[in-house]
């Protein structure tokens, strides 16, 4: 009789062969031909930035999230930054916020001349652990910058119980989060100003860019004028309005949005639910190869209404990538 003896294959980080010629892709944009038409068609239109197209993705974004306003960026990074200075964020103030993010979280806080405390994480969810950011709290404290970590929203509620409680501005980084549901409620209504990003990583791309939602009117009117150089009025206002003289009420940056990236935004939204399905169709298969991790002390957690992925002591909610 043959006997067979098994042996370790060697991986490919200690010398072995590996399975793939090239690295995997960091990640791929999906675009179809009403994508390149809409892009087109505002090409061969009149405004090709601070034209119709922003307003128009800025209030169906709104209305998808549920939020009252949503006022657009020219990446994630100059919405974080927007919302840190609509927060009134300046030197000797501090803000909270997660040392396990991405760099421009905390940048946007030094960008104000502000300093980053770094609260720890919650082990089973990654996202900023709320007694830990109230530990942190001093007199010099501005703001809670919280991560929705994977797509994963933090615990907003106590989040929120802790801003209220020292009169705290919470802006929550949802960069990875758009679809993602809280309590029933989608993330981009929940937050003093909620930030999003359309990197062609993201859920929906429109390039670069990016978006602050919120429902403070002061607010809006701040972002919107931080992105336009501190300017009061838009180009487009003063054209219908008939009038060119404008204020510099504040200093701003160049921070806008085109109109050749809301109208990719625009039909991009429109997929943004198959989008997330697939999404959530494709981390599914992941859990199921890679196994459950769920374990005794978690058997009777909540999770995600998705995947079921179990996270202790967190309210019910939804994944925007099903990622745990």
């Amino acid at each position: 009789m043959n006997v067979t003896v098994a042996t370790k294959e060697i991986l490919a980080i200690h010398g072995g062969t590996p399975v793939r010629k090239t690295l995997l892709p960091y990640g791929r944009q999906s675009i179809d031909e009403s994508d390149v038409q809409a892009v087109v068609d505002t090409l061969r239109s009149d405004w090709l930035t601070t034209g119709p197209k922003i307003a128009e993705f800025e209030e169906a974004f709104a209305a998808w999230v549920g939020a009252k306003y949503a006022v657009s960026f020219s990446s994630g990074t100059a919405a974080l930054h927007a919302a840190a200075f609509a927060a009134g964020l300046k030197p000797g103030d501090e803000a909270i916020t997660s040392p396990l993010t991405f760099a421009a979280t905390a940048n946007c806080v030094l960008y104000q001349g502000a300093t980053p405390i770094f609260a720890d994480v919650s082990p089973d969810t990654l996202n900023l652990d709320p007694e830990k950011a109230a530990a942190c709290v001093t007199s010099h404290t501005k703001a809670i910058l919280s991560v929705d970590y994977a797509g994963h929203p933090a615990d907003l509620e106590h989040v929120s119980e802790i801003a209220e409680r020292h009169g705290l501005t919470v802006i929550e980084d949802a960069c990875h989060a758009l679809g993602a549901e809280y309590r029933g409620r989608r993330v981009g209504g929940l937050s003093h100003m909620t930030v999003f990003s359309f990197h062609p990583v993201k859920h929906l791309t429109t390039g670069e860019g990016g978006m602050v939602t919120t429902d403070n009117a002061r607010f809006a009117e701040t972002l919107r004028r931080f992105r336009n150089h501190g300017i009061s009025s838009e180009a487009r206002q003063r054209q219908t309005a008939g009038q060119w003289q404008y204020d510099m009420v504040l200093l701003g940056f160049n921070y806008r949005l085109t109109d050749l990236g809301c109208a990719l935004g625009l039909g991009q939204l429109k997929k943004l639910e198959p989008n997330l399905a697939r999404r959530r169709k494709i981390a599914a298969r992941y859990n199921a190869a890679l196994g459950n991790s769920r374990s005794e002390s978690t058997e009777h957690s909540f999770g995600c209404e998705s995947c079921l992925a179990p996270v202790s002591d967190t309210p019910r909610f939804r994944h925007a990538v099903c990622w745990a």
